[in-house]
């Protein structure tokens, strides 16, 4: 597999087996803490849950992050009764793996704790047994963090970088909703409102039953919650590691529903209503997101047609994220491809490489031009127009757009959709298939609009 298709599918292919693993992590987990039942409606659960399927199908951190997150929690668990140096290790050794990861990894450390607190009691233990206990799984927690992620280590200048670039990232304000609103909107489009009630339901009945795992998975929970959703910049799909530990716990609540049901024969019509009530809206969202996705995206068509139509030295201004196309030149200046100039970095992208006409990026700022006099300069005969903010550009939005539409229509649209439909869409996250809302949709992309200047 050496082209960079056959890479990318390598890589997607790696994700989707990793977010099958997560369902049988639950299912252990669920057995183990719970029984039989709870692990089973939990698995089923993670299996169909749009946001957990959707993220499953890229080659993001966030699904391996959250099996990780998954495991760590479940080790946490599985360790409360275990004796000796070597429930430690393994506490640490998972902790490492999930913030080598993603730094955000880290907060399983809360679930740890919970388990390390609980085990003290259990045997009547001092705090400094406890604290020891902290300490030893941290240090190993980092010594592994350093093993599995060595540039940290030998580039610390570029570490200090990238640490300090998250943070600032997070503190950027990216969309007028708090961060809590963007992960709670996550969550609520994302796992389909049924099963959050189900989880906000499990995380009362949680807070009564008090069990072991119980712990576990709410000091995660809190933890993450409070600590991911103060940030200004929260994409939804930083919601995925909570769905897991979510479903634990309403998986355990409707199996004790099912469980304390008056006879058998009314126990099984209420498994089979709770088995409707789970997989039922989740399996028809993820149905409606996979009939739409598999259409041919707005940017690929704009693609083709700029192909045919733009004449040998003729350029074309297109934007960056929104747009089809992008050129050797823009790979070469190293502002989106981090210096790499190689036809392997460019394919990483946005849009298609084209090496038949030179390319103008479309900027934000040339969206608020008045005049098109730079474009003529340049030698630009098309200019296509698509904006970054996912949900917007269904009419024009800019003052260049108005601008050319003084002098005449587009010569050519692609639009996602029929009409200007109401859709969820996360604002930062420049992915263009709504969260939820396909009604009017019929492909996937940004509306795109393809101008031809006048000379």
């Amino acid at each position: 597999m050496s082209d960079q298709a056959s890479g990318d599918l390598g890589v997607r292919i790696l994700d989707a087996i990793l977010g099958s693993l997560t369902v049988l992590v639950v299912f252990q987990f669920g057995r183990r803490a719970y029984g039989w039942l709870a692990g089973f409606l939990t698995a089923a659960a993670l299996a169909v849950v749009f946001l957990h399927v959707r993220d499953s199908h890229f080659g993001t951190l966030d699904i391996p992050l959250t099996l990780a997150i998954t495991v760590g929690l479940y080790v946490a668990y599985r360790t409360l009764t275990m004796r000796g140096a070597r429930p430690l290790l393994l506490n640490g050794l998972t902790l490492g793996v999930a913030a080598s990861l993603k730094y955000n990894g880290a907060f399983v450390f809360a679930g740890m704790a919970a388990a390390q607190l609980l085990r003290t009691r259990a045997e009547r233990s001092t705090w400094l047994t406890l604290v020891a206990r902290l300490v030893l799984i941290a240090v190993v927690g980092v010594a592994t963090l350093a093993v599995t992620s060595p540039f940290l280590v030998i580039d610390p200048a570029v570490t200090q970088r990238g640490v300090g670039y998250i943070f600032q990232h997070l503190a950027t304000r990216s969309t007028p909703a708090i961060g809590w609103g963007e992960v709670a909107t996550g969550l609520w489009y994302g796992i389909d409102p049924v099963l959050v009630l189900v989880g906000v339901i499990g995380i009362g009945y949680a807070a009564l039953r008090r069990q072991p795992a119980d712990w576990v998975l709410l000091a995660f929970l809190v933890s993450y919650f409070l600590v991911i959703g103060a940030g200004g910049s929260v994409f939804f799909r930083y919601a995925d590691p909570m769905i897991p530990p979510l479903l634990l716990l309403g998986g355990r609540a409707l199996a004790d529903l099912v469980r304390y049901a008056v006879s058998p024969a009314f126990r099984y019509a209420v498994l089979a209503g709770v088995l409707v009530l789970i997989l039922t809206p989740p399996l028809v969202h993820d149905l409606r997101y996979d009939l739409l996705i598999q259409q041919t995206d707005t940017r690929t068509l704009a693609y083709d047609w700029l192909a045919q139509h733009v004449p040998a030295g003729a350029g074309a201004a297109v934007p960056y994220k929104a747009g089809p196309a992008h050129d050797r030149a823009m790979v070469v200046s190293g502002k989106y491809s981090h210096g790499a100039a190689d036809a392997y970095v460019a394919a990483f992208l946005e849009g298609r490489l084209e090496t038949q006409y030179p390319i103008r990026e479309l900027t934000r700022d040339d969206l608020k031009l008045t005049s098109l006099d730079s474009f003529r300069a340049q030698g630009i005969r098309y200019i296509v127009v698509g904006y970054e903010t996912p949900g917007t550009g269904c009419r024009p939005d800019s003052p260049l757009e108005r601008t050319l539409l003084a002098q005449g229509s587009p010569v050519a649209s692609f639009s996602p959709t029929v009409g200007c439909p109401i859709s969820v869409f996360d604002p930062i996250d420049t992915y263009y298939v709504p969260l939820a809302g396909y009604a009017g949709w019929v492909r996937p992309g940004p509306p795109i609009r393809i101008y031809r200047l006048n000379y």
